[in-house]
């Protein structure tokens, strides 16, 4: 809760819970913005400075209890050794060789796979090459045959000519 709602709750003014907070140097959370933050846990200890000052204790008096521990686990910094340290580090580094042989691996399946796709277009390519090949010999061949038809028909033409001339010089 903010500073207003937390004085409201103590039926005291903003102004003097920022003011027990500076004279008794409480600590207290700030949110982003650099305001209080109070919790429900706060509440105990500025009651009894709120008591005391009604009660017309001065400041320099007013004396405070600890505040309770508050609820809930704490973690303990437990301070590693550089042999913990040392091993997390190998660990790690073994994971990260481990990670670094299978991306690798990955990378030269991927390379055979594109290999082989690679290959099977040229066999590809080479058996249409072969059949194109094979194609333009047989109209080769048929361009031979038919040339050769023509040589022989032109023969016969020719022939019967030089007939009709040597008959037609006779006649």
């Amino acid at each position: 809760m903010n500073t207003a709602e937390f004085a409201k709750k103590l039926g005291v003014s903003t102004k003097s819970v920022r003011k027990w907070i500076k004279n008794f140097e409480i600590p207290c959370k700030k949110n982003e913005y650099g305001h209080y933050v109070f919790e429900e846990i706060d509440l105990p200890l500025f009651e009894e400075i709120r008591n005391q000052v009604k009660s017309g204790v001065p400041f320099d008096k007013i004396k405070l209890s600890p505040p309770e521990p508050r609820k809930g686990t704490a973690r303990k910094m437990v301070q590693a050794s550089e042999k913990t340290l040392s091993d997390k580090l190998n660990t790690i580094m073994e994971r990260i060789k481990e990670n670094e042989r299978r991306i690798e691996e990955k990378a030269s399946d991927v390379v055979s796979y594109q290999l082989l796709q690679h290959r099977k277009e040229i066999d590809e390519l080479q058996k249409r090459m072969q059949k194109m090949e094979a194609y333009i010999e047989q109209l080769e061949r048929e361009k031979e045959e038919l040339q050769k038809q023509t040589a022989i028909t032109l023969e016969k033409v020719e022939g019967s000519r030089k007939r009709k001339k040597v008959l037609g010089f006779l006649f």
